[in-house]
């Protein structure tokens, strides 16, 4: 994809959006979804719009690692999220997700 931004200067990366999901939750008002990223390296990561906070955890979280190909990279950002959600934990929404 790169071969095509060549001859402009400015751009310093390109990375693909090869998927888009969206999951319906029972008890979360916003839908959960998850874009998967195509890195230079040939790695996928998939990116949740929501980030959750369990009711003894410190900090809000959303799982950010690159998987290998596109099925691992949606499962770990559903499964990064159910690690943490229960019915007292906190969910909001990523800014400029």
């Amino acid at each position: 994809m790169e071969e095509y931004f060549t001859d402009n200067s400015k751009i310093i990366e390109c990375d693909e959006i090869v998927g888009f999901y969206e999951f319906v939750i029972d008890g979360v008002d916003d839908k959960l979804k998850v874009k998967v990223v195509k890195y230079d390296d040939k790695r996928f990561m998939g990116i949740a719009n929501l980030e959750v906070k369990g009711s003894s955890a410190a900090s809000f979280y959303r799982s950010l690692s690159m998987k290998d190909t596109k099925e691992q990279a949606v499962r770990d950002a559903v499964s990064g999220f159910f690690a943490f959600y229960s019915s007292d934990a906190e969910v909001r929404k990523v800014k400029d997700w």
